[in-house]
């Protein structure tokens, strides 16, 4: 009798340029800060949910998604490692409020001490 090797699914690894790292950490933020902004003139603390930036920023982006359900999905993990590193690593956005919620509804705002650079 012979066993048959058991198939094991390797994750496949999402990699980006540094460029579209860029782009969408800038999209991002900057689209925050103008949301932060508009609190600001109405004399409120405005944030968005972590779930709420993707939606927004996959709406951005809907030309090129297309109708592809593969693509979508590709976008939304990749918003969301990007959304994460931007947190944990780079710290650019910062949560605010409940930090034990689940990650898509924690609220995020940009750090107060980054500055948006201009994209060229």
């Amino acid at each position: 009798q012979q066993t048959k090797p058991k198939k094991t699914k390797k994750k496949k690894k999402l990699q980006i340029t540094f460029e579209k790292y860029e782009a969408i950490s800038n999209a991002i933020a900057t689209y925050l800060r103008s949301i932060e902004d508009q609190g600001t003139e109405e004399g409120t603390l405005k944030s968005l949910k972590w779930g709420e930036v993707i939606q927004w920023y996959l709406e951005q982006m809907e030309s090129e998604i297309g109708d592809s359900l593969e693509e979508l999905e590709r976008m939304r993990k990749m918003t969301n490692l990007v959304i994460k590193r931007l947190v944990h690593h780079d710290r650019v956005l910062v949560v605010v409020g409940d930090s034990d919620l689940p990650e898509l509804e924690q609220q995020l705002m940009v750090h107060p001490n980054y500055a948006l650079t201009e994209a060229t």
